[in-house]
């Protein structure tokens, strides 16, 4: 016992909490315990259907999408989603019909993790994309810094103990620069720092280490990322670029 309540009463407590049923315009909805990107809960909707019963996400998964910016990339993946759990995809809904009561619990289950996996996916696309277009943007800022000199995109450099990936590395007559892409997450963040930690312990033949910010302004653990490289925003002037090396 702990308290007044037993563990099975604690667990059927909790397990009420995961998921449950509402209902609305005359359907019955299921709110799942799974999560978008977003933040919102995966919900089923229920209703009648001809040989069975009708589910589907509601077309949640397509609005989550939308919300990312991702309608035309999420529309592909939902399709692949769909097929991978043995569903459907309509260019709106994640669905299953005439489902047999006896068969409610699987293609529940398959229709809400199809919906979810839509969506994670196109989150992942999205972040990929955007993070291509940034360094991207990187590349043309360093080579009108340094018209003259070699810019090595997503090259390897050796450190004190270990290579390490840098988006880009400059190399000049005289001195070598290394840049890193920082978003701003702490994980981003340690990445950084261990990778310009490691390179600086080179001692007097370690290259410039410049962190590339793509937002400052919300980046966590600055002062500890200063320690280790120069810090300069994507955003920053050819001439900031420039005096960083």
């Amino acid at each position: 016992m702990i308290g007044a309540l037993s563990l099975n009463q604690i667990a059927e407590e909790v397990a009420r909490a995961l998921a449950y049923s509402k209902s609305t315009n005359g359907s019955a909805m299921i709110v799942t315990p799974l999560i978008y990107p977003g933040g919102a809960r995966v919900v089923l909707r229920f209703e009648d259907s001809p040989g069975g019963y009708f589910i589907s996400d509601g077309g949640a998964g397509r609005r989550e999408a939308d919300f990312m910016g991702g309608r035309t990339v999420f529309t592909r993946l939902a399709r692949e989603a769909a097929d991978r759990f043995g569903v459907r995809f309509d260019s709106d809904l994640v669905f299953d019909l005439e489902v047999p009561r006896e068969a409610l619990v699987a293609a529940s289950i398959a229709v809400a993790n199809a919906s979810k996996a839509a969506v994670d996916t196109t989150a992942e696309k999205l972040s990929e994309q955007h993070a291509a277009d940034q360094r991207d943007k990187l590349w043309s800022r360093l080579e009108a810094a340094f018209p003259g000199a070699y810019v090595a995109r997503d090259a390897a450099f050796l450190g004190a103990s270990a290579e390490w990936k840098f988006d880009a590395i400059i190399e000049q007559a005289d001195r070598k620069a290394v840049y890193d892409l920082v978003s701003p997450h702490a994980n981003s963040v340690h990445a950084a720092v261990s990778k310009f930690l490691d390179v600086r312990d080179l001692g007097e033949s370690a290259p410039t280490r410049v962190a590339v910010m793509l937002s400052t302004e919300s980046t966590p653990h600055l002062p500890l990322l200063g320690r280790t490289a120069k810090i300069i925003d994507i955003g920053a002037r050819t001439e900031t670029f420039r005096l960083a090396a």
